[in-house]
């Protein structure tokens, strides 16, 4: 058996209440976490949420216990991760799950809109990082900070623009956590889900056909929340800085949708290619 170096391990997820619907990251990082021999705290700004997710992980025989907090005020979000780590006695991960994605075309955002985008899926991030990195500094052997961003960060995020750049923002921040707070042990990475099955996305509509969408192999829920549990390991010990995609595939498939029989065709894209 693989020693995951989690048992006994403190760790908090904020957003780890599972809203019907939604592709449940929160939810299944707790419970991986735990199930790995981890305590954690489950912070969710619906008690009902945070209660449920409790249940089910101390049901399993696992230890848990909920804190209710609105992350997107600062002095909320240092309280839950401070109430976490006095109750624990320390903190060895944080996870923070929290996002949310508004469908607008770019130009048509209002700025009411936008600043909300920045402020649920990027501000929140830098309260958590800002109140995580004294308490898993101060372990001795340091400890695993992440959040979640998305591939929409990464290729185009047609249509949510706001939150598309709110989580390269996140990509960006996880960077400079890593360069600063390194020296002190502290790991900080984050996983970027591409479209998650089971969740409320569909597979996007292909012009070229069937087979583009058929190459696809999305993502379950449990995969992300793997991709959660092996950064917050001893098996990701050298690991920092980073972004691990879990899309299955999705960006590397061609855009074009080309097929092997076009290979050797002289295919003119424009009049100025055409001989």
């Amino acid at each position: 058996m693989i020693d995951l170096g989690l048992d006994g391990a403190r760790a908090i997820v904020i957003g780890a209440g599972f809203v019907p619907m939604r592709a449940g990251h929160g939810r299944g990082s707790a419970l991986q976490l735990s199930r790995a021999g981890a305590t954690v705290a489950c912070v969710d700004k619906n008690a009902e949420r945070a209660e449920q997710i409790v249940r089910e992980i101390t049901d399993e025989g696992g230890k848990a216990f909920a804190i209710v907090a609105d992350v997107l005020d600062s002095v909320q979000a240092r309280r839950a991760v401070d109430e976490a780590a006095s109750r624990m006695g320390g903190l060895d991960v944080c996870v923070d799950i929290v996002g949310q994605a508004m469908w607008s075309k770019a130009a048509e955002f209002s700025d009411d809109d936008w600043n909300a985008q920045l402020l649920v899926n990027l501000t929140q991030v830098f309260y958590v990082f800002k109140a995580a990195v004294p308490h898993l500094a101060a372990n001795e052997q340091g400890g695993s900070l992440m959040a979640l961003t998305s591939v929409d960060g990464i290729g185009s995020s047609r249509f949510h623009a706001a939150y598309g750049a709110a989580k390269a923002g996140v990509m960006s921040l996880v960077k400079t956590f890593a360069d600063e707070y390194g020296k002190d042990g502290v790991r900080v990475n984050s996983v970027a889900p591409g479209n998650v099955g089971g969740g409320n996305w569909d597979l996007p509509e292909v012009p070229f056909g069937e087979d583009v969408v058929n190459a696809l192999a999305p993502p379950r829920g449990r995969d992300i929340a793997d991709a959660v549990l092996f950064l917050a390991s001893r098996l990701a010990a050298k690991i920092t800085g980073q972004t691990l995609v879990v899309d299955g595939g999705a960006l590397a498939l061609s855009p074009w949708g080309m097929k092997e029989e076009h290979i050797g065709r002289n295919v003119a894209f424009s009049n100025a290619t055409q001989d």
